[in-house]
């Protein structure tokens, strides 16, 4: 165990049903105990601060800024989580940063995030009473997670995120929507972890020069389709954006080869069926968006569908767009721990 802060914390590599071991952080109130109640928070964006030199540094896990106490996948940072007496746990999810795995867009978070609220359960720092939150990815990553049921998860905290992937935000309104996904793919490859690496070189055959060369050629490919995206009128005039077939799309399909199993899914079937996550969920649930939030169509249908088939849910919407939830004037009163007060 070490100390940040006068907080005690440790990290573990949790290991998954299949072997892969997923960089994870525990930060323990400094008193009370010796059981808590948990958050969980698993992310793709890291949980380490952007200055750390290891991203398995316990001592440097990512807190919001106490300029923008709001912003963030992960929600309201483990010093108020810990203040509040209760265990703050971090997880990079697979694939990125320092977990293991390959990354393959939220296709593991239902079984990776069970497997993780089973780990917790049986930590001698766990009372067995486990909430989940996130934003954005992170609120995807908990509604996967709860799509399992595990018993020792109570309720969640979900803000801005997609509830069920395929149907709401890579196919919304049976539409492929490439900005959205080409665009985030790339953005997201400086967080691919070493093991998620050494998979697509195996896959590929290629050196780690080779990968580097399409990682600049993917960036420089990104420039030109957000670039395209601005004009007058948009993406059209852009061979980028014209370019078929879809499959093996240059650069981008290498970095994330599981984009090629996305795009064969333009209609719904049974793969994006397991995708949808609100479908099973069935404890309370805070879900939070703003009106013109990208993904506000899944966060509203969340709340209406687990509404009718469990009940205590509640919903709150806001003014703006999607990054509008992160300033501290979006919310009259913050309802964090008085929903996790409540249920935990």
């Amino acid at each position: 165990m070490r100390s940040v802060a006068g907080i005690p914390c440790l990290q573990s590599m949790v290991t998954m049903r299949d072997g892969a071991r997923l960089n994870t952080f525990v930060y323990l109130p400094p008193t009370g105990g010796p059981a808590y109640p948990v958050i969980l928070q698993r992310t793709p964006y890291g949980i380490v601060d952007a200055e750390a030199g290891s991203r398995t540094d316990c001592t440097r896990g990512w807190l919001p800024s106490p300029d923008a106490p709001m912003r963030g996948s992960i929600l309201r940072g483990y010093r108020n989580i810990v203040a509040h007496g209760y265990a703050a746990v971090y997880q990079d999810t697979r694939g990125r940063y320092g977990s293991e795995g390959e990354d393959r867009v939220y296709a593991d978070d239902a079984a990776d995030g069970f497997d993780t609220l089973e780990w917790i359960s049986n930590q001698p720092w766990s009372n067995g009473r486990i909430g989940m939150s996130g934003s954005s990815a992170g609120a995807t990553t908990t509604f996967a997670a709860a799509s399992q049921r595990h018993p020792s998860l109570r309720a969640f905290f979900a803000q801005v995120g997609g509830s069920s992937i395929y149907d709401d935000v890579v196919y919304e309104g049976n539409a492929i929507e490439m900005e959205r996904l080409w665009l985030w793919v790339v953005r997201n490859i400086p967080g691919l972890s070493r093991s998620h690496r050494d998979s697509v070189m195996r896959r590929f055959g290629i050196t780690e020069e080779t990968l580097e060369h399409i990682a600049a050629c993917a960036s420089e490919r990104c420039a030109r389709l957000e670039a395209a995206a601005r004009e007058n009128p948009p993406f059209v005039g852009s061979d980028d954006w014209m370019h078929l077939p879809l499959t093996r799309y240059p650069d981008f399909s290498t970095w994330q080869p599981f984009l090629d199993e996305i795009l064969t899914h333009p209609a719904p079937d049974a793969f994006r069926a397991r995708h949808d996550f609100r479908r099973t969920i069935d404890i309370p649930g805070f879900h939070a968006t703003t009106w013109y939030d990208i993904f506000q169509t899944s966060v509203i249908a969340a709340f209406d569908d687990i509404q009718a088939r469990a009940g205590n849910q509640l919903l709150w919407i806001g003014p703006n767009h999607h990054y509008f939830i992160y300033e501290t004037n979006f919310w009259p009163r913050d309802p964090y721990f008085e929903w996790f007060d409540h249920w935990l």
